[in-house]
């Protein structure tokens, strides 16, 4: 999350090729896949999930695939609740956790989110994408792939850290302790924000577009756009993780409601 974040600033686009930056965000996930499964998920779990929650509505007896589903959490709140789950994720590791923890409930399949190979077209009744457009090195394919895997009527549920956060990751401008403003840069400059967060320790590579390119990108690909959120915790919410007030004074998440015609 960008809260946990700390910026080491821009690559240049001449630094490494497409090849070695897809390499790159496919292989630092395999290296902390231990760190990630210990990792507090306080921020989807404390608010993040009631959003996309309301977003999906009733998911009972409904087919839903989760792209980038890790290690399986919230395709397993979503089987609590009467769905039909699949989940899909590049790292082997996360894979095979969620396998060990579904309890034979849902189907787990190692896959790219690039094309969902495997995956059938018009299958599934909801998609849903939580936090993971920042990690794919093209995210139009794989908007064009959720498309394609969606029943006529389907919808797609997309929650993305926020496009002026990813811009410049932890910039808030502060004076001492106390936080003045979001500083917002390189909003235009589109591409890989590399920058140390806490729940690894080390450097880490994300992928920074604006809103007007991810909307284009789901508008091109045929998706309706129904709904556009950005969650803020409720006033319960705030009250049991205090650390969430700065999520009222600049856009953290986006949640992206869509369907397919």
């Amino acid at each position: 999350m960008p809260s946990d974040h700390q910026a080491e600033g821009l690559p240049s686009s001449e630094s490494s090729s497409d090849h070695e930056l897809e390499k790159q965000l496919r292989d630092q996930w395999i290296e902390n896949t231990g760190t990630w499964i210990q990792k507090d998920q306080a921020v989807r779990t404390g608010f993040l999930d009631a959003w996309m929650l309301g977003a999906l509505g009733d998911v009972e007896g409904r087919r839903v695939l989760d792209i980038g589903c890790g290690e399986g959490r919230f395709c397993r709140l979503l089987a609590g609740l009467g769905a039909e789950i699949t989940g899909i994720d590049l790292t082997e590791g996360l894979v095979e956790r969620a396998r060990a923890l579904s309890e034979g409930v849902g189907t787990y399949l190692a896959g790219n989110a690039h094309d969902l190979a495997g995956v059938d077209d018009e299958s599934f009744d909801l998609a849903v994408s939580y936090i993971v457009m920042v990690d794919l090195f093209n995210y139009q394919e794989a908007i064009r792939s959720a498309f394609r895997v969606l029943k006529p009527g389907g919808r797609f549920i997309v929650c993305n850290i926020h496009p002026m956060r990813m811009a410049k990751v932890n910039g808030w401008i502060r004076q001492g302790n106390r936080k003045l403003f979001y500083a917002v840069d390189d909003y235009t400059l589109e591409g890989p924000r590399r920058e140390e967060i806490s729940w690894t320790g080390k450097a880490f590579t994300s992928m920074h577009r604006t809103l007007s390119s991810y909307i284009t990108a789901f508008l091109e690909s045929g998706f309706v756009l129904e709904g556009l959120q950005e969650p803020t915790p409720s006033a319960a919410q705030l009250a049991e993780h205090p650390t969430f007030d700065d999520e009222y004074r600049v856009p953290n998440f986006i949640i992206y409601e869509l369907r397919k015609p």
